[in-house]
């Protein structure tokens, strides 16, 4: 098991990586995130002393960057997610996510989100919708995705891709689960955050 002291050197590396993605997705939402990120490397979270027994290690073995594995294997565990329930077909937790940083995250901001969502495979995630913008990246997992009322395209590991504020959006996922980092700019509140049953 890992000490805190290794957990917070993963977690700076982590931090570090994730800037980079988002500063690599030409989006500015990555961009303006990507700086604002970039000072809480130098803090750490509050770890857990049991591990969280969120099935995470199937969606962490598939992430192709050895870096970015290892950092998520030594910090996943250790954080408190939110399990977001289920939907149709599973009874187990089937989606979870956690805010790292933001109004509510483990690292308090009011600019921004940021933070880690996870799904598990054959999970469908409803049409929602919200004021904030938003960027995903995938980590591991193909899902299939969709924008308004346009058709579900497949989103594989390094895409990055915005929902910008009030667009519905929906998620499929087939035979993998999905491991994705995401941020918020704009309006964070989740009061304005609605999901079609």
């Amino acid at each position: 098991m890992p000490n805190n002291s290794s957990r917070n050197l993963h977690w700076q590396q982590f931090i570090h990586l994730a800037c980079a993605r988002f500063a690599a997705s030409n989006t500015a939402i990555g961009i303006e995130v990507a700086s604002l990120l970039l000072p809480f490397s130098k803090t750490h979270p509050t770890w857990n002393d049991i591990p969280n027994t969120l099935p995470l290690a199937a969606s962490i073995n598939a992430i192709n960057d050895d870096e970015f594995r290892k950092a998520m294997a030594q910090i996943g565990a250790y954080l408190t997610w939110v399990e977001r329930g289920v939907f149709s077909n599973s009874e187990d937790v089937n989606r979870a996510y956690i805010e790292l940083v933001g109004p509510e995250g483990v690292k308090f901001s009011d600019q921004f989100r940021f933070g880690i969502y996870w799904q598990q495979a054959h999970t469908f995630y409803p049409k929602h919708r919200h004021n904030a913008l938003e960027l995903y990246h995938i980590i591991s997992g193909t899902a299939l995705w969709q924008r308004g009322d346009q058709d579900f395209k497949p989103q594989t590991p390094g895409a990055s891709f915005e929902h910008l504020d009030r667009i519905d959006h929906a998620l499929k996922t087939k035979d993998e689960d999905l491991l994705a980092i995401w941020a918020w700019r704009g309006d964070l509140s989740f009061d304005n955050y609605t999901m079609d049953a």
